[in-house]
């Protein structure tokens, strides 16, 4: 009777001796591996992969926490994602969902509250879906916002008003928006800027020649071209036709290294990409050396380098999650509101964001938002350099 006795204490000793059982959650994710996003899918998800990777072996062991994610082809498409949806809902209970795009906001961002996940985008926002008490957030501000950063920057440069041209999609909504956003800025600082006309062209024009020559004859500054790469290509090939040095900023989704697949760099000389995550060939970046080091697949770059940020903004939150509410207790509630209570600094970022505040006014950081960008400098793309750049504040349009 002794013998069992001391046997199941024993036996109860090892067992309180083992380590618990972690705590798994899954974040939900949206990928786009048959649609217009293809090309750069698997670097996209390459980046948000390998920083979970990372977190689950060095953060999450210790918190006793894995994080699962679960990775979705939407194939950027509304109807696709909102058939998709609730089935995610109910069988993976998703504390998080990592969107990609304009889809994403469009389709979910009105039924996220009823749902109690919030979704965080790595993409840009637009002013479209800037709405107070949201679930749906962006790690950067509005497309407008990072142009604004950049276009700050050259009119503090010349150091006079500065005279802005723009070519975009009248059918497209969300690149109508891009142009509205630096309209409204330019009548909150018309000291500093004045918008010209602007030059509506196809998604895929055959040429922007007409256009450009338009622009040229107002004496242009800047050419802000946020829609697709084929008109960031048709800009640079007009102004090569008409002998033209004028810098052109585009975004991410069709920025210079997307372009220059069917550009020379050389006839892009001048030319900007503006966003507000670290270029991923900055010095001294340190999600890009965990990326090195934890990567299976993919290579790093700008869509790399914006996945993974995303990913680890995510990561964080979680970690503020279980450090308010424990580590069996995380819901999406929970990791809303530990987005909305903290503030998560550049450091704790690995240099991959600015330090970033969010509350439930905007559905992208607030108070002092801050942008980068990419340049081509003799036939290279490399980092503008001097820091992050502070954007105007800018209220809603």
């Amino acid at each position: 009777m002794k013998l069992r006795t001391k046997l199941i204490a024993a036996a109860a000793w090892l067992v309180a001796s083992l380590p618990a059982t972690a705590a798994e959650y899954v974040m939900s994710v949206s990928a786009d591996f048959s649609g217009p996003f293809a090309n750069v899918m698997p670097n996209a998800m390459s980046g948000v992969k390998t920083i979970a990777d990372w977190w689950n072996e060095e953060v999450g062991k210790k918190i006793g926490v894995t994080v699962k994610l679960s990775i979705h082809d939407m194939r950027y498409d509304a109807a696709v994602i909102a058939r998709t949806w609730p089935a995610i809902l109910r069988s993976e209970k998703p504390i998080m969902h990592l969107g990609f795009g304009s889809p994403d906001l469009t389709t979910l961002m009105r039924r996220l509250p009823n749902d109690k996940v919030p979704m965080l985008i790595g993409t840009a926002m637009v002013g479209l879906v800037w709405s107070p008490d949201g679930w749906h957030y962006a790690i950067r501000p509005t497309y407008s916002h990072e142009f604004a950063g950049l276009l700050s920057r050259m009119q503090q440069e010349k150091n006079r008003v500065l005279r802005i041209a723009s070519i975009s999609t009248q059918n497209q909504a969300g690149f109508v928006d891009q142009v509205n956003g630096l309209r409204h800025m330019a009548k909150t600082y018309p000291n500093r800027f004045e918008m010209l006309d602007t030059q509506w062209a196809e998604t895929a024009p055959v040429s922007l020649t007409s256009s450009v020559r338009a622009i040229v004859a107002q004496n242009a500054d800047v050419i802000v071209v946020g829609g697709t790469t084929a008109q960031v290509q048709a800009t640079a090939n007009a102004l090569k036709e008409l002998g033209v040095r004028i810098p052109v900023i585009t975004s991410t989704h069709n920025g210079l290294t997307e372009a220059a697949k069917g550009t020379a760099l050389a006839d892009m000389e001048g030319f900007y990409s503006a966003f507000s995550f670290a270029s991923p060939a900055q010095e001294n970046l340190p999600i890009r050396d965990i990326f090195n080091r934890y990567r299976k697949e993919g290579s790093w770059g700008l869509i790399t380098a914006q996945s993974a940020a995303q990913a680890l903004l995510a990561l964080r939150v979680l970690e503020r999650a279980v450090a308010k509410v424990g580590r069996d207790n995380v819901t999406g509630e929970a990791m809303r509101q530990a987005l909305l209570d903290n503030v998560y600094t550049e450091q704790e970022l690995l240099g991959a964001l600015p330090t970033l505040d969010f509350d439930a006014s905007a559905p992208f950081p607030i108070g002092q938002i801050r942008a980068t960008a990419e340049v081509v400098r003799n036939g290279q793309i490399v980092p503008l350099g001097g820091g992050w750049i502070d954007v105007p504040a800018i209220t809603k349009w």
